[in-house]
């Protein structure tokens, strides 16, 4: 043990006097993630245009059951004067148009984000005189996302506070009873109520898939912070790479067959040159954490979940620049090729775009990408989750880590043997 902890600590003090290496493995991270950070809206938070929605309500009585000479508004005219409130026009701006066909219209010629699209049943199946479940429509461009989440969520919980106050008023006009005088389409409530042993029905969203599945909407997590954990995790893959490349180094000015010559074992001389990456992509991470927190404010999240993150990345970074120095014969090709792995590898995973989630394809392609998992990790870190919430995101980079090594090892120990 002893013997390797002197080949990492030799490696790691080159590495320390390296000024160019320094330059990639903390310099570049910082200065990217502040200037593409500042970029898309300062250090606080992403600065995000309000959505442009289009919304169109074909919502009607049922024939025969408009209740009284003063019947109440329309609950899709409600629905619509909600999502067009002054509260929301920072997120929502939204324009109101005639007919479903129209306002699919505005969504395909590029005009506007999404449409919502609200039944001619909306009434009917929030006061219970008609359907017994009906939904609102988003039709959206797929291609703008962010948007089509913001709509989403506003669009879900009006359907929510909808449902809500029906419940309470088929309760309260159950309790009443028919003789109170109560306004009559809150006795159809409530007798559909009683009928059905519970509220049932209502207002719902349309299908689909969420957009945005990680984090807690309450935690603001800054531009700079985002940036800076894909970068660090894509910069880590360059730091292990210059002290793997020691290896190839030794090998040309024959200080590697000479140490082989020793009592000491290849495996003991490669076991010090694995721990001699891992301690100083480990220690890299740490001063990019400090950097980070020190001159950007970025709370990189509970300790035990930062902790773990930190460690598994640098074991993938380690891993995958042996794997990559056992597969080449010299230091240039290690460079080369090693760099075009790491940046195939940053694309597919979601490094230049910070830790946000893709989703469709783009999701499914990250799903088999270390990085990819690693960035999921630092974004749930971020969004204030501990290390039961990290860990399950980390299986999948630490089964990577562990075959990138073993095969690295094979392919070593058959050269070196």
């Amino acid at each position: 043990m002893s013997k390797i902890l002197a080949i990492a600590w030799k490696d790691l003090r080159s590495t320390m006097r390296d000024v160019p290496a320094l330059a990639i493995m903390l310099l570049i991270p910082l200065a990217l993630a502040a200037l593409l950070g500042f970029a898309f809206g300062g250090g606080d938070s992403f600065e995000i245009a309000a959505t442009e929605v289009v919304v169109t309500s074909a919502d009607e009585w049922p024939p025969g059951s408009l209740p009284m000479h003063d019947p109440p508004p329309l609950a899709g005219e409600t629905f619509v004067e909600v999502l067009t409130s002054p509260e929301l026009e920072d997120v929502l701006d939204v324009t109101e148009v005639a007919g479903a066909a129209a306002a699919r219209r505005r969504v395909d010629d590029g005009d506007v984000a999404i449409a919502v699209i609200v039944p001619p049943d909306f009434t009917a199946a929030l006061y219970g005189t008609g359907g017994e479940r009906t939904a609102v429509e988003l039709y959206a461009d797929p291609t703008r996302e962010f948007g089509i989440a913001i709509t989403e969520a506003v669009v879900t919980q009006a359907l929510l506070d909808f449902n809500g106050a029906r419940a309470a008023a088929a309760v309260a006009a159950a309790t009443a009873g028919e003789g109170s005088g109560h306004d009559a389409v809150a006795q159809v409530a409530a007798a559909r109520f009683a009928e059905g042993g519970g509220v049932g029905g209502g207002l719902v969203l349309a299908d689909r898939e969420p957009l945005y599945t990680e984090g807690q909407e309450d935690d603001k997590v800054g531009a700079v912070g985002l940036i800076l954990a894909g970068m660090m995790v894509f910069f880590m893959l360059f730091g292990a790479s210059n002290v793997a490349r020691t290896i190839l180094t030794e090998e040309e000015d024959g200080t590697l067959p000479r140490m082989l010559t020793t009592p000491t074992s290849a495996s003991t001389i490669l076991a010090g040159k694995y721990a001699s990456v891992f301690l100083t992509v480990t220690v890299q991470v740490v001063i990019l954490l400090a950097a980070g927190r020190l001159l950007f404010g970025i709370d990189w999240g509970r300790p035990h979940a930062v902790l773990a993150l930190t460690l598994v990345g640098a074991a993938v970074a380690s891993g995958l620049a042996l794997l990559v120095i056992a597969l080449v014969k010299t230091p240039a090709q290690a460079g080369a090729i090693g760099a075009g792995v790491y940046l195939v590898l940053a694309l597919l995973g979601g490094n230049f775009t910070g830790t946000a989630t893709g989703t469709g394809v783009y999701a499914t392609i990250q799903s088999f990408t270390p990085n990819g998992w690693l960035l999921r990790g630092w974004d749930v870190a971020m969004h204030g989750g501990d290390f039961g919430d990290v860990a399950a995101k980390l299986l999948v980079p630490i089964a990577f880590a562990a075959v990138f090594f073993a095969v690295a090892v094979l392919r070593l120990r058959r050269r070196y043997a």
